[in-house]
């Protein structure tokens, strides 16, 4: 299993695409796939839009508890993927990245992750 985690703060403008990008990814990965958006308290409609899609919300409760880091930390811990694909609330994935990193990924065991170009 694939877990693809977004993290977001305030991402009303880009969610939408950046969920959209995630769910097209989805469908290319040779396995199943969860996506969790994990919200630091946005105080913008980041939630409302990411909750129109099939994806699980998760939010911090405290606003103490936000920063870059812990949103990832977050999604980690809901998630049950055997890899996990970090993603931020204002990118998008760009078609045949996750196969082609599951490829590489299976291919190398002595591999932890990979990336991509910005």
């Amino acid at each position: 299993m694939l877990s693809i985690i977004i993290k977001t703060l305030n991402e009303e403008a880009k969610i939408a695409r950046a969920i959209e990008s995630a769910l097209a990814a989805a469908k290319e990965f040779p396995g199943s796939t969860e996506i969790i958006v994990a919200d630091s308290l946005s105080a913008d409609r980041t939630v409302e839009i990411a909750a129109r899609y099939p994806v699980r919300v998760v939010q911090f409760t405290r606003v103490e508890d936000r920063g870059c880091g812990a949103g990832v930390q977050l999604g980690y811990q809901h998630s049950c993927g055997e890899y996990i694909y970090l993603l931020d609330g204002d990118m998008e994935l760009v078609p045949g990245f996750l196969a082609e990193a599951y490829r590489v990924m299976q291919s190398d065991s002595r591999l932890a992750g990979v990336a991509g170009l910005l």
